[in-house]
């Protein structure tokens, strides 16, 4: 499907969508955004989709806001009260994924830059090409971290990698990202999409993908927990919900059968037991 700067394409049960900008290392503006935005709203809804892998067009993968026309983002209000300061824009993108009931698989084919470098930070798993590189450079712009990157990175590779790389807003090569635990692997260029197509297959072909959104949202919910026993709390109820599916059946049937599973709870409203789960803030 094409839209502005964004394209996505379905292969079997895993989707990919691509940052579409080439001529402009894929920078995004708030149309792209917008369009993106979407894209995950389509996908998250469409129970044929068990996971998402997300790349870039051309040799980056997103060198952040477009710069054309210089900073054209919503400003006013009072910083000091925070009445009337509009939303930051690309935040509505990064906390879309966050809420994704489908596993996110980053293919960071390239620079990461800006908003690009915020954006594979709730991706739940991250692969890097030996060409990709990361800068989380809002100070050399003038700017503050964004995208909720002041939540993710530190939670990601560490309170003290984070403020030496915000600080500096240095660039980050795909070794130092590895070694740092920002991204999961690293891969040549012309192995990296298949790589992630392996790693989101895996999962959408084995997974009940009612546990996988569970699981998912455990995880990432569970990093603010002050102790585990809200982990245990929160498991003892997804547990009990998750065993009402007929997908643990399923599994146990094709456990003994030595076949793939084939299961059929799907995310929808219906089987996706998501009522009792605290929402700490409306959605942007």
């Amino acid at each position: 499907m094409e839209r502005t700067r964004i394209r996505y394409a379905v292969e079997g049960y895993v989707a990919v969508v691509t940052l579409d900008g080439p001529q402009k290392l894929n920078a995004v503006t708030q149309e792209s955004i917008d369009d993106l935005f979407d894209v995950l709203e389509t996908l998250d809804r469409e129970d044929a989709v068990r996971a998402v892998v997300v790349t870039g067009a051309g040799r980056a993968f997103c060198a952040g806001t477009d710069l054309t026309s210089g900073f054209s983002l919503p400003a006013g209000g009072s910083p000091v009260t925070g009445e009337g300061v509009p939303a930051d824009v690309g935040a509505r993108v990064v906390l879309r994924i966050f809420r994704m009931n489908k596993p996110v698989i980053g293919a960071i084919n390239g620079p990461a830059i800006g908003f690009g470098a915020s954006l594979v930070l709730p991706m739940d798993i991250r692969i890097c090409s030996s060409a990709g590189s990361f800068g989380y450079v809002f100070v050399r712009r003038g700017i503050v971290a964004e995208s909720c990157s002041s939540w993710f990175l530190p939670r990601v590779v560490g309170i003290a990698t984070a403020t030496e790389w915000m600080m500096s807003g240095r660039i980050v090569g795909a070794d130092e990202a590895l070694r740092r635990g920002l991204v999961h692997e690293t891969a040549a260029p012309e192995a990296l999409l298949p790589r992630a197509m392996q790693i989101a297959a895996d999962i959408a072909a084995n997974g009940a993908p009612v546990s996988v959104a569970m699981t998912r949202r455990l995880l990432w919910r569970m990093l603010g927990a002050s102790h585990p026993v809200e982990a245990h709390r929160y498991e003892s109820r997804a547990l009990v919900a998750t065993l009402a599916l007929p997908d643990v059946d399923e599994a146990l049937a094709a456990f003994r059968e030595k076949r793939p599973p084939r299961f059929g709870a799907s995310v929808s409203e219906n089987d996706l037991p998501s009522a009792w789960w605290p929402r700490d803030q409306p959605d942007l």
